[in-house]
């Protein structure tokens, strides 16, 4: 991965003038305080090490959030793939869960799945830290309108936990340059205007430049096909290794294989996979559970990968997905009295990210002369897909998405045999030496089965095998020098040498 970042943004503005002002009647949930699991103070402190556990805890608190998410965001022919930091959403959230008071603070930590979780606030503002191992830089900032009086022990704690000092909102140009040097200059002029009631801006933005660990070698990159359905396909720029050290996880129960790529810096990226037949993502999402899955995963094996290219972009307004997460008071009247004496609602949350997968690693994969012929697991990535950025020490996952099209912006092709999916060049084989395996020499002829299905007689030439193609694409079998088998014949990607 060359580049992933992402840039949340939630504006606040005043409420009407006759709407009520919440009566803090409970006050804040105070991690000073004594709560109903026995937290207190000293357990909070400022220097406290936190746990593997804990910081798994939080980890899983950001994962069903965005997974929650995810499953409320639209993917459709007009947006064809979704990019979200659950991260950088956990962080907006729990700004504004600060000043949030009685009901909408409930609300806010029941959505963040933090409401039995002691400590949140110290627990996630202590991760920021924890990041600089792992290539990630997060910043915060908080904009506030000249003449907004907003209380000082917002402004303390919003320093205290996230970091985020109060800055005068002058412009719009101020903003967007913050913005554009936070991201490195990947999102430019990311506001258009600022309407004039809005008060209060809690900005978000998390960079992530990472390296594989085992990098893809630029000149095997070669023209593929990637299948959105069973009628449409596009062309991509398709990453392969021969022998790519890859945890790969077969997951029948879920209807998918789960592959790791190792990253340097203890973080990995994650790959779920729906079985051709078997599931879509609508299906997938409400069943998965990434931190079980990634505890699940085998230990790494050398194998053959196919990975496409990617460099997407993706800017979306959440309201109306965190509406159906049940965060729609949010929009309409709050109890933000921690923020300010002066009614404040959220009038928009919105977010920006560009994820870039390219060939870029910090280490070779070793080439090894040919001296035997034997199976090498196949994992192609030639079909819709959900990843996940997952650091390895709190499970936490830095990005989430959903990509159904590699490439957008590519015109739609139609699939001849839509049924057979792992038969594409996309999946054509690499061997040591980075040259594909010559095909030309083997023919095929078709015969039929005793239950009346046709198959095809493949035959190769003296001292070559053929393996028969395993139904996921994963798994191949030493075969004999004339097999019968289907039309992945043609395709060679089952026998690499090792």
């Amino acid at each position: 991965m060359k580049l992933c970042l992402l840039f949340l943004l939630c504006l606040c503005h005043l409420g009407l003038t006759d709407e009520p002002t919440p009566v803090d009647v409970s006050g804040s949930v105070d991690e000073d305080e004594t709560n109903g699991r026995g937290v207190t103070s000293q357990n909070c402190g400022r220097w406290q090490v936190f746990s593997s556990k804990e910081l798994r805890a939080i980890g899983g608190t950001i994962e069903r959030l965005g997974l929650q998410l995810l499953e409320n965001l639209p993917v459709g022919p007009e947006q064809p793939n979704v990019i979200i930091s659950p991260l950088s959403l956990a962080f907006a959230l729990a700004h504004l869960t600060l000043g949030a008071r009685n009901k909408t603070e409930k609300l806010l930590l029941k959505s963040l799945h933090a409401e039995n979780l002691p400590c949140y606030h110290h627990t996630l503002g202590s991760l920021a830290p924890h990041f600089h191992n792992v290539s990630l830089d997060v910043a915060t900032r908080m904009y506030l309108r000249p003449g907004f009086e907003v209380k000082l022990s917002f402004v303390e704690d919003s320093l205290a936990r996230y970091k985020s000092q109060p800055v005068p909102l002058v412009s719009v140009e101020e903003v967007n340059q913050w913005v554009e040097n936070v991201t490195n200059g990947h999102i430019p002029n990311f506001l258009e205007s600022i309407p004039h009631e809005v008060v209060l801006m809690l900005m978000n933005a998390v960079y992530f430049k990472g390296e594989w660990r085992t990098q893809f070698d630029p000149q095997v990159t070669s023209k593929g096909v990637f299948y959105l359905d069973n009628q449409n396909s596009v062309s991509v720029d398709m990453m392969k290794s021969a022998h790519y050290p890859l945890r790969l996880l077969d997951d029948p129960e879920l209807g998918a294989q789960v592959a790791s790529f190792p990253f340097k810096g203890n973080t990995s990226f994650l790959i779920v996979l729906p079985l051709p037949g078997r599931e879509n993502m609508s299906s997938l999402l409400p069943r998965l559970n990434i931190s079980d899955l990634y505890g699940r995963l085998p230990q790494e094996k050398s194998m053959q990968v196919n990975l496409p290219k990617v460099k997407l972009q993706y800017r979306q307004e959440l309201q109306e997905a965190l509406t159906s997460m049940g965060l729609g008071s949010l929009f309409s009247c709050p109890d933000l009295s921690g923020i300010s004496d002066q009614p404040v609602r959220v009038s928009s949350i919105r977010h920006a990210c560009t994820v870039e997968l390219s060939e870029e690693g910090v280490e070779a994969s070793a080439t090894t002369v040919v001296t035997s012929m034997r199976s090498v697991s196949l994992f192609s990535v030639n079909s819709p897909f959900l990843f996940a950025l997952v650091d390895d020490a709190s499970l936490v996952p830095l990005f989430m998405g959903i990509v159904t099209n590699p490439a957008p912006d590519k015109e739609l092709m139609f699939n001849d045999d839509p049924f057979n999916n792992n038969n594409t060049m996309s999946d054509q084989a690499v061997t040591d030496n980075n040259r594909q395996t010559d095909i030309s020499s083997r023919s095929c002829s078709d015969t039929d089965s005793a239950e009346g299905s046709s198959l095809q007689s493949c035959s190769t030439p003296t001292g070559e095998k053929q393996q028969p193609k395993h139904v996921n694409g994963l798994e191949s079998s030493d075969g004999l020098e004339k097999t019968k088998c289907d039309e992945s014949c043609y395709n060679p990607d089952n026998s690499v040498p090792a």
